[in-house]
């Protein structure tokens, strides 16, 4: 991963933080073009979460990214069990994803 691209994540991490305060960050699902640049992420976010609609409103209106993003949240009770479970996208994230805050 470039540098820059890095950097941006890492902006974009740094302010879903500031703003919500989330137990942990993983980024997976990184897409990058023919050039190796990025040209996409994901993040997922797990934390206390009371309203997902809400959230996520906040987070694309108020969380600027030059690179194109999506989230996908789950709170800490989905989180943790679903981490271990083979057939769910959560023991994939938990496995394959880089976790960019938290534990």
């Amino acid at each position: 991963m470039d540098e820059r691209a890095d950097k941006v994540i890492e902006e974009t991490v740094e302010k879903i933080v500031e703003l919500f305060s989330p137990s942990k960050v993983i980024e997976y699902n990184t897409k990058y073009d023919m050039d190796g640049k990025l040209s996409s992420f994901k993040l997922c976010i797990v934390g206390k979460i009371e309203d997902k609609r809400k959230m996520l409103t906040r987070i694309f209106d108020e969380v600027d990214s030059e690179i194109p993003y999506d989230v996908l949240l789950y709170t800490d009770e989905q989180f943790n069990q679903l981490k271990d479970s083979y057939d769910a996208f959560a023991s994939r994230i938990n496995q394959r994803g880089r976790v960019r805050y938290g534990k």
